[in-house]
Formats: C-alpha cells, structure tokens, sequence
C-alpha cells in the first residue's frame, strides 16, 4: 500500500472518541492530529526504508552465493558436481527466506520426484520427502510436468480443487512453497524446491529469477556430469573390446603412423606394441599388396569412401607372411584435430592355406583325370597288342600246326614228338593268358587272400624279370576286407612296376604288417632313388596317393637320389562291432 492511501486511511479514523473536548482541546487538536500523521508516515516510511534494504542485501547475497556456485562448479572436474551442488546449496540456503533447499530429479518411468539434494538453515529443520508421487499432490505435479512454476507464498494461494496437495502441505508444516522446474534442455529434469516451516515467504519475482537460475545451473552441471560419465563408459567399453578382442585393432592416422594397437595384432604380427608404434604400416605390409591398397587407402583419405575391406599379406618380426582379413574405415567422430583411422585384422593364414591347397588338389586331380584317360588308353592298346601280336599269331600258328599234323602221314614217333611240341605250345599260351589275367586281376587275391596275392606277385615278378623280390609278412589277416586287400595289392603294384623301371635295382624288398588298428605295407629298391620333391610327369605316385585317400589311408615316400627308395602305404582298420560292444561293456561296468 503507498504512504497517500496510508495517509487517507489513517485521517478517516475518528482518533479520541470516546474523550470530550474542551475548546482548548479543540483547538489543539488538528496541530496534534497532523503531527501524529507524520510521525505515522515517518515509522512507515523508516520500516519500508529497510525493507527495502533488506531485499537489495537479500538479493546481493542471493546474486552473490549464485556467483559463487557457479563458478565452483564452473571449474569442478566432473566427478566432484554433486559435491559441489551439495555444497553450493548449503550456503544459499543461510541467504534466503526459508528453513530448507532441496534439489529434486524427475523419474521418467513413474513420474515421481526424487530427492537427490537437500540443505537445511538449522539441524532441527523438518526434512522434505524423500519420494514424492503424482498421487499424493496432483495439482503440483501436473504444472511442474508442464514445466511451469510452482510459487505459494502461503496454501490459500492453492486453487480450492487442489485439497490432497493442500492436506500434504499442512502434514508436513509447510508454510510456504517454491518449485522451479529447470528450462535447461537435457536428458534429466530437476526441481528446485525452497519450503518455509515458519512463516510465510515473502518471495519477490527478482528472488525467483535468481533461484531459476541456480536450478537451472544445477540441470546443466548434472547433464555435464552425466555426459562425462556416457563418456568414460563408452571409452571403458571400447578400451576392455579394444583390449579383449580376438581380431586384430589398430589406430593409426592418414599418413599410415600407427598410434595404438591392441594385444591380438601384437600376437599376430609378433611384434610388441612399443615396436609397433615405431613402424609404418607400409614396414609391416607385404610388398606385392601394398601398390593394391595404396590407392584405396588415398580414396578413404580424401572421402572418395568410407571404407573397404580386402585380404592382404603381412610380414611377421620373424620374416614368416600372414595372410589378413582387413578392414579399414575412418573414424566418424574424432576427439582432435587429426582423423584416425582404424583397421580389424583377422588371421585367415590357415583358411588361405586350405583353398591354395584344394585349388593344388583340383588342379592335380584335373592333370590326374587326363593322364588316367591316357593311361586307360595305353593300357587297352598294350592288351590289344598283347593279344594281337602275341597270343594271336601264337594261336594262328597252333591252328596251322594242328592242320599240318593232321595231314601229315608220318611215323608214329614223328607224330608223338609234334604233339609233345604241341602240347609245350599250348602250355605256354595258356601261362602267359594266366599272367594276363592277373595282371588284370588277381584271382587268387579274391579267393586266397591279401598275403597269397602278394606272394604270387612277388614270385612272378622274380621269375619274368630276373630280379630278387623278398616278401615279409607279419600278422596279416586272411580276413581283410576287400577294398584294403584290392587297394594294398594295386599298390604294390604299381611299387613294383616303378622300381622295375625307373630304379634299375638288383633286389626289392616287400613287407606287410597288421595289427589290431592299421595294415601297413611298404616297398624298398636298392636302386637309383630320386628325389620326391621332384613332381614327375607319370601318374605311378598319385594314383596310389588316391586309392588310399579314398579309404583314409596315406602314402609316405622316403627316397635319395643313388640310394633306393621305399614306398609306405598305411591304412586303418575298422573297428569291429564286438570290438565296440567289449568297450562298451568295460565303460558301463
């Protein structure tokens, strides 16, 4: 109210009416009555005098704490903000019109307020509720969720709908209430809240101002140190896969200086990191590959992509090469003034090994499958010959014979020595046809088995060629399969034909050997050797290194040039069902 309308009010008020006056009085009385009136003036103008110096200090020290606080928390490192606010909100608390100052945080899943902060003028002040919820002051929570400000210098000025909030408020002793929602626009919203327990809050619009501000100090600094902490997490995260991943990482910068790399590609490459950081990457790429990824690696410099992926060579520390899974990106968001790129590494050494290996497998079996083709046709030309130039004529002349000798009139002992002649030539034929056939195929492999089949090699081998061809046999089984008999039997075969004609060897030795998981056979010569990493151009080697992959078997060839070689051919044995049943048995008892 201003001192005019003061005045008029107090002028209207009858001062002595219950006295009556003389004329003296009387005349006296205006005199009295305008000195009182200035006297009244004058109380009320001292008493609004420091009021309002009282506000002016309020607000300086008010402006002054704000200062402060800000400033703290300006140059707080992130881990030490609630530290800060805590205290920043114990010394505002000691220059403003209320008992306690708390900061409140939104629950964004219920819609509660949570106390995170709070700060008491006095210990023995009324502490304010941990948890508040939607329910228990709905006019109050709806207009802080529409961010709008909460200010009762007193409850009459709650709206009279607004009784759960107003029943709260007197439970609790509140006087006054004051709630800033925080304007600042990150992830997390506060509260600023101040509560008076002992009067009303006489709380002007220049005092409201100044604790927006703080709140919204208070959003800010909270959000800061929430972003510092996404940071760090994201850094942890990145360092603990940097760190543990089983691909190689590296950092490195445009210009191909490594700046980090982690243990995987150290264990890879076998250089340690402090040596790696010393090198290009050019040091540690295979010459023949680094021209390829050069002119990708500039088109990712200079934005031309984003990244590319391709399989390069390294050079180990020891000289050895890895072949590498790469994959080169840059960096979309770097914390300096130089871009980063980085580079994954997988080892696919092994994988690259297996494709050149069965790229050699396709190529050598495409080469075998020609020379196969070949091989069948010279073998049908050498039985086509065979029965053509030799046993052919030798029957035509048989039959020449036999018709001469039926026309011939001679003398008994004539006769009896042409058939005995006779006889000799038939005989040899069918000895010859015999040796044909087995040649083809060993009758007595089929129905005598592996060790009689070998034997009748080895013998027929030493009676037609003039060479020493020994046989050892050590626990072979009458009872081999088939397919291990036929193979091992083609096998010497074969063996037996290469020494004959490549090794010029006065003796060979065959042995075979069984036990109770693998049949082994070798061939030895005494001859000419040869060295067998020479690839030769017939098929002898391969086709046996075929027919005993296809029954899990493998060859092994030992051999020197001027000191024989020897031919080992391994397979294993199947695993007998009562063999299996007798394991069995042991396990379960």
């Amino acid at each position: 109210m201003s001192l005019g309308k003061r005045f008029l009010s107090l002028s209207a008020v009858p001062l002595l009416p219950f006295f009556r006056l003389s004329t003296a009085q009387v005349s006296l009385a205006p005199l009295l009555l305008s000195v009182g009136v200035i006297l009244v003036l004058v109380l009320m103008w001292v008493r609004e005098n420091r009021r309002t110096r009282q506000l002016l200090t309020r607000k300086s020290a008010v402006g002054k704490q704000i200062a402060e606080f800000w400033q703290d928390l300006a140059t707080s490192p992130p881990e030490l903000v609630e530290t800060g606010i805590q205290k920043g909100l114990e010394r505002i608390v000691n220059v403003v019109d209320a008992e306690r100052i708390c900061w409140y945080e939104f629950d964004e899943s219920s819609n509660e307020l949570l106390r995170l902060f709070t700060a008491a003028r006095a210990e023995d002040a009324p502490l304010s509720p941990a948890i508040v919820t939607p329910s228990q002051m709905p006019f109050i929570a709806a207009t802080l969720a529409a961010t709008e400000r909460v200010v009762l210098r007193g409850l009459e000025d709650l709206p009279a709908g607004a009784v759960t909030d107003r029943r709260l408020l007197q439970h609790l002793g509140v006087k006054s209430l004051l709630l800033l929602p925080s304007n600042y626009g990150g992830k997390k919203k506060g509260v600023l809240g101040l509560t008076s327990y002992s009067e009303k809050g006489a709380w002007t619009g220049d005092f409201i101002y100044q604790l927006g501000c703080v709140a919204n100090i208070i959003g800010a600094m909270l959000e800061r140190q929430l972003t510092h902490e996404a940071n760090l997490e994201s850094e942890e995260r990145f360092r603990y896969l940097f760190e543990q991943a089983s691909i190689g990482i590296a950092l490195e910068t445009v210009d191909g200086r490594i700046l980090h790399v982690n243990p995987a590609f150290c264990s890879m490459i076998g250089y340690s990191e402090a040596e790696l950081l010393n090198l290009s990457c050019g040091r540690i790429s295979h010459p023949d590959d680094e021209q390829m990824e050069g002119v990708l690696f500039d088109e990712l410099r200079h934005g031309a992509r984003s990244s590319y992926r391709i399989e390069k060579r390294f050079v180990r520390k020891d000289g050895s090469v890895m072949w590498g899974q790469v994959s080169v990106s840059m960096l979309k968001q770097n914390h300096g003034p130089v871009p980063l790129v980085i580079g994954m590494v997988s080892d696919v050494t092994a994988q690259k090994t297996v494709e050149e290996s069965l790229h050699r497998r396709d190529q050598e079996l495409q080469r075998l499958a020609g020379q196969l083709i070949t091989a069948q046709e010279a073998e049908r030309s050498r039985i086509s010959r065979e029965l053509h130039d030799d046993i052919g004529h030798r029957v035509a002349l048989l039959a020449c014979e036999l018709e001469q000798f039926r026309r011939n009139a001679a003398s008994p002992s004539a006769k009896n020595n042409t058939l005995q002649e006779l006889q000799k030539h038939i005989d040899q034929l069918g000895t010859d046809i015999h040796n044909l056939s087995h040649e083809l195929h060993s009758s007595s492999l089929q129905h005598c088995g592996l060790g009689v089949a070998l034997r009748d090699l080895c013998e027929n081998y030493s009676d037609k060629h003039g060479i020493t061809v020994d046989l050892v046999l050590h626990g072979l089984n009458s009872t081999l399969s088939n397919d291990i008999s036929l193979c091992l039997f083609r096998v010497a075969q074969e063996a037996l034909a290469n020494a004959l004609k490549h090794s010029h060897t006065p003796k060979i030795l065959v042995e075979a050997t069984q036990d109770s998981e693998t049949v082994r056979m070798s061939v030895k010569d005494f001859g000419t050797g040869f060295d067998p990493a020479i690839q030769s151009a017939g098929i002898g080697l391969t086709s046996m290194r075929e027919r005993l992959r296809i029954l899990d078997g493998v060859l092994r060839v030992s051999s020197e040039p001027n000191l024989g070689a020897e031919i080992i051919a391994e397979l294993p044995l199947p695993v007998k069902p009562a063999v299996m049943a007798a394991h069995c048995g042991s396990a379960v008892s």
